[in-house]
């Protein structure tokens, strides 16, 4: 059998990206819904895959038809929080609980189909995220980022906001467990990574790679028969220019490539994840 594999979607809006960059306050964008998920989607079916898509429930509503279309088509819907905030690792317990049951009520009610996995905004957790992700029905959590890029990644964001946005390290995470594991009573679904280096097998770095060790790291994790957590953001489907998206997200990475390229890498990437592994999304995967 081949080993298993998820490609996961996280749905940020681009005033999500924004707000990551200290640019706050910006009236909700609709562009990922209207044009990044309906490619994605495509590219998914071209390739028979059936993915994870972590959705803002703040959207759910307006966007029911499309949550539907999704979860008709096979694949998973998981809570990325109601609000997407900024500052969630310091989010207090109360805050937290509201913000994982309303997400799970919101998206359920929108899609008529069952929620049961979660993903942190920025990779970070705040304390008791376990206990309540337990307490509000969830059955794994994909929050899990062991490598020190996220630290990186986590100051290059800081600059990049001149200071307006604070951020941690996540030292904590930097060499928690590559596998899929059991935690709090959760399945875990940390991002996948290398084994020596913990370079992160994740799209944004997809663009700074060579095709060659891409594919050479793909070998790796199927020859060792490693299950793959490939993450993917909306945004990967849009283009600045393309799309008319805000100048300011212009420094994002993949953001300068012009669409017909980015559409190309991610049909790409599906292809030689498809070739070598057996995709499923996480919920499929609770007894790995």
């Amino acid at each position: 059998m081949r080993p298993k594999a998820t490609v996961s979607i996280d749905v940020d809006p681009l005033d999500a990206h924004l707000a990551g960059y200290g640019i706050a306050n910006l009236p909700p964008d609709r562009l990922v819904y209207e044009r990044a998920i309906p490619r994605i989607l495509d590219l998914l079916a071209q390739h028979s895959i059936r993915a994870t898509f972590f959705w803002i429930a703040r959207d759910a509503a307006a966007n029911a038809p499309l949550l539907r279309t999704i979860a008709g088509a096979g694949h998973e819907l998981a809570s990325h929080t109601v609000t997407h905030p900024e500052a969630w690792r310091r989010c207090t317990r109360t805050e937290v609980a509201h913000e994982l049951r309303a997400s799970k009520r919101q998206l359920e009610d929108a899609a008529s189909a069952p929620v049961v996995g979660f993903r942190s905004p920025g990779w970070h957790a705040p304390p008791a995220l376990a206990e309540e992700l337990c307490a509000s029905g969830y059955r794994y959590d994909a929050s899990s980022f062991p490598s020190p890029l996220l630290g990186a990644a986590g100051a290059l964001i800081w600059l990049r906001s001149g200071g307006r946005r604070r951020t941690a390290l996540g030292v904590g995470q930097w060499f928690s467990p590559r596998a899929p594991h059991l935690s709090a009573g959760l399945r875990e679904f940390p991002v996948s990574v290398t084994r020596i280096l913990r370079i992160p097998i994740y799209h944004t770095l997809r663009y700074g790679i060579s095709e060659a060790r891409f594919l050479r790291v793909l070998d790796r994790f199927a020859k060792e028969v490693h299950a793959l957590s490939y993450p993917v953001h909306a945004v990967d489907a849009v283009g600045l220019v393309e799309d008319g998206v805000d100048a300011r997200l212009g420094h994002h990475p993949g953001m300068g490539t012009p669409l017909a390229a980015k559409l190309a890498l991610l049909s790409s990437t599906f292809a030689e994840i498809a070739r070598r592994f057996a995709a499923f999304p996480f919920a499929a995967r609770l007894s790995d």
